[in-house]
């Protein structure tokens, strides 16, 4: 099996994604309690339809984001807040660069546009690792696990399915490249990935 892309998905494989530490960042920007502010913007569906391209630009995501807040909040609140909700993983990294040195990569994950404009802002390293291979859901007007938005990446990647090797942590999202044609792994642990991926020669012995 020659692989021609290893495709990541974002938080909880590359980092932990930690919602509460967000949470409490937004809370102490809008003087909110966290959960009022998951029951606005996450419980009510908001990310999802941005994950899902309701939102095509950052300025109109943030001006949303802000209203569903009940409180302004800058590009760089926003951005803090993010950031907040990342804690890289080290061994992960480090592994997305050895596969980055001998095959091609790609990040794929369930965001909308600020996080894409951000990135780099919110997880300078995954930037740097994948480059112009960076790839938000709401580019492709679905988000994972629908199958349609990894054939739409595909497409835009100009690589036949079979010849894709995809990561997430979800299986929901695993399952559903899976029935796309990718090659899959369900992200549980750095050691497993690794495995796999030296015995797909994606890295060296």
């Amino acid at each position: 099996m020659d692989i021609k892309i290893a495709i990541f998905d974002l938080d909880d494989v590359l980092c932990r994604y930690d919602l509460g530490a967000r949470l409490r960042a937004l809370a102490r920007i809008s003087g909110k309690m966290p959960r009022d502010i998951r029951a606005a913007i996450w419980d009510s569906g908001f990310e999802d339809a941005a994950d899902a391209g309701r939102y095509r630009t950052a300025p109109e995501y943030l001006s949303e984001f802000a209203r569903r807040l009940g409180h302004e909040i800058t590009r760089a609140q926003w951005v803090e807040a993010r950031r907040a909700s990342i804690v890289p993983w080290p061994d992960m990294l480090v592994l997305a660069r050895k596969i980055a040195a001998h095959k091609r990569v790609a990040l794929f994950t369930n965001n909308g546009p600020l996080m894409k404009d951000s990135l780099p802002e919110v997880f300078p390293e995954a930037a740097e690792i994948f480059g112009a291979d960076c790839y938000f859901s709401y580019e492709f007007l679905t988000k994972k696990p629908d199958p349609e938005c990894y054939r739409r990446l595909l497409r835009h990647l100009g690589i036949a399915a079979g010849d894709a090797w995809f990561t997430d942590d979800k299986k929901s999202n695993v399952d559903g490249a899976r029935m796309a044609g990718l090659k899959t792994h369900h992200f549980v642990s750095h050691q497993a990935l690794r495995k796999e991926a030296l015995q797909l020669h994606l890295i060296p012995a």
